[in-house]
């Protein structure tokens, strides 16, 4: 079988879409077709199933996504190994990733794998760390990086990062000059909060459970999906929030106020996790691999 017909079918598969896999590959969208059709009468089967817009992959297309992508991914080392010279990496690297770790770790770490390897081309889709691992089930996305420990026996987790959650207060807050307080004192406080899916949120509840603590009722004026936006609400006085150190540094944080739970610090691990149950391509495989090799990035 032509490895390139392989390696068609894997990117029409990542795309969705003959005019864009078409124009990916430098080919026209019938030449693409005409591929595909070879390839389905290689194997006997239909791969695809074609609508007016898009394509989707039958059950059979998505199993033989994987055996492709390993497929391919085996032609490339041994071609490296026979010549004994590192495969050049070019093509996208797609991650999904949460919030935290995609505004404010994932943009460094693809800055100094990309200066080793200017051919790969990062696609980087942030969402909540629930939907993280959805996405990558459903093999929409290649790897990712969430800020909690989910369940799922199918997605594997490495630590890359340490994180501290702190509760974020606007200046003119009672709590603004005291730097720590009770947690008995933030019943029926105004909270900004993340949605259900947060990894910010998850870290806060798991960790204080941990220590035999929860939080008191408190109230909840409005629920954003974003970092920055719940550092915004805060900033205006909307209310207060818990927010990762990470993000306190990298923004202008003029308006707000840092506050810790006195006896109850809050620290967490930021994981890359991939689905142990899918193939990955050599990009992804190389980019994963580099980054355990950077060590576990710690608090400033």
């Amino acid at each position: 079988m032509d490895i390139s017909l392989l390696e068609s079918f894997i990117t029409l598969a990542q795309h969705r879409s003959f005019s864009r896999a078409a124009r990916y590959l430098n080919l026209t969208q019938s030449g693409l077709s005409r591929q595909v059709q070879k390839l389905e009468n290689e194997v006997g089967i239909s791969l695809l199933e074609r609508h007016h817009s898009a394509i989707e992959l039958t059950t059979a297309g998505q199993s033989f996504l994987s055996y492709a992508q390993e497929a391919v991914a085996g032609y490339k080392a041994m071609l490296g190994a026979l010549r004994q010279t590192p495969v050049a990496l070019a093509g996208e690297l797609r991650i999904a990733a949460s919030t935290t770790p995609g505004e404010f770790l994932v943009p460094e770490l693809i800055a100094h794998f990309t200066a080793d390897h200017p051919e790969v081309r990062p696609q980087v889709f942030i969402t909540d760390s629930a939907q993280v691992i959805e996405e990558l089930k459903e093999g929409r996305w290649d790897i990712g990086f969430v800020g909690a420990r989910l369940p799922g026996n199918s997605i594997t987790h490495h630590v890359v990062a340490e994180d501290e959650v702190v509760l974020a207060v606007p200046l003119e807050h009672p709590f603004a000059k005291r730097g720590e307080i009770q947690i008995e004192e933030l019943a029926n406080q105004p909270f900004v909060e993340r949605e259900g899916g947060s990894g910010t949120l998850h870290s806060v509840l798991t960790t204080l459970a941990k220590k035999g603590a929860s939080l008191p009722a408190y109230r909840v004026t409005m629920v954003l999906s974003t970092t920055r936006a719940v550092l915004s609400a805060v900033s205006k006085g909307y209310g207060i929030g818990w927010i990762s150190n990470m993000a306190l540094e990298d923004n202008n944080t003029e308006r707000v106020a840092v506050i810790r739970l006195s006896g109850l610090p809050i620290y967490r691990y930021l994981y890359i996790v991939r689905d142990k149950g899918r193939p990955l391509d050599p990009i992804a495989s190389a980019f994963i691999e580099w980054v355990r090799q950077q060590g576990v990035i710690r608090p400033r």
